[in-house]
């Protein structure tokens, strides 16, 4: 990988950090998939505490009957819906803010160009295709009330594997959480002086939003901790592509592409 290039004012140090963080992450995410496989009492123990069981109707042997009353209850409900619109419409506002700036900002600027970049790609490739795309479409891990420990048909699935109990849109990892551990990359939109206090009310956020997603017997501990994990990884390595030289030399060529074709001419 070529040398890093001056970029937003951080360069090395940025971008060796992403790369450190890129690495740290990586093998925290497989050191806890790794305990979640092989201790599946966290996952079914967690769930549990936001369970109602109730007597079968008709018994069958290894079901357990009940459901996750919070799931039904108007203020929860109202929680959700915001958790979940959140992330959506700052994901829009960095589109349309990378949109803007290439067609229409005549002061744009390398640096200026670099805040939305990090998000509408790391969104891009994270939540949209490596969570939505890939994971729940093509890994079939039952959600926890699909399965017979919390009134559902199908058995505990551990994470990471694949299985055939689930079609489509399934548990592992949650798409919620990613998206609403995505709000990560809007970091470089702040001063560094303000970056640590929007880091950790981020992430307090997030973890928030995702532990919702338990809450309602929609994912198991372990999918909402995945999914945080991955998108961040995600965003680091993002990070630390958009400063290697050749990936700041195909910027420089959008932003001069932009430029030359008429966009964000300043008006006489």
């Amino acid at each position: 990988m070529q040398s890093p290039t001056q970029i937003n004012g951080h360069q090395p140090v940025l971008w060796s950090a992403a790369g450190r963080w890129s690495i740290i992450l990586f093998g925290l995410s497989i050191v806890c998939l790794l305990i979640f496989r092989s201790t599946e009492q966290i996952d079914i123990f967690v769930s549990d505490l936001f369970f109602t069981k109730k007597p079968c109707a008709n018994p069958v042997e290894g079901t357990r009957c009940g459901r996750f009353l919070r799931k039904f209850q108007s203020e929860w409900q109202v929680a959700r819906e915001a958790g979940h619109n959140l992330p959506l419409i700052l994901m829009a506002a960095t589109a349309l803010h990378l949109f803007w700036l290439l067609t229409y900002n005549a002061n744009k600027t390398r640096d200026r160009l670099y805040p939305p970049l990090v998000a509408v790609i790391s969104a891009l490739v994270g939540p949209l295709f490596v969570v939505n795309i890939v994971l729940k479409e093509y890994w079939g891990r039952p959600r926890p009330a699909q399965t017979q420990f919390f009134s559902g048909d199908n058995p505990y699935i551990s994470p990471g594997n694949i299985s055939s109990f689930c079609e489509s849109n399934c548990s592992f990892v949650s798409g919620e959480a990613a998206a609403a551990f995505w709000m990560l990359s809007l970091v470089f939109y702040f001063k560094v002086a303000h970056r640590i206090w929007f880091v950790i009310a981020t992430t307090l956020t997030a973890s928030l939003i995702a532990t919702l997603r338990v809450v309602f017997g929609r994912h198991y501990i372990s999918d909402v901790v995945m999914a945080g994990l991955l998108v961040v990884l995600i965003i680091a390595l993002t990070v630390w592509l958009l400063q290697t030289r050749r990936v700041v030399g195909w910027i420089d060529v959008l932003h001069q592409s932009s430029v030359k074709n008429g966009f964000g001419r300043q008006k006489k």
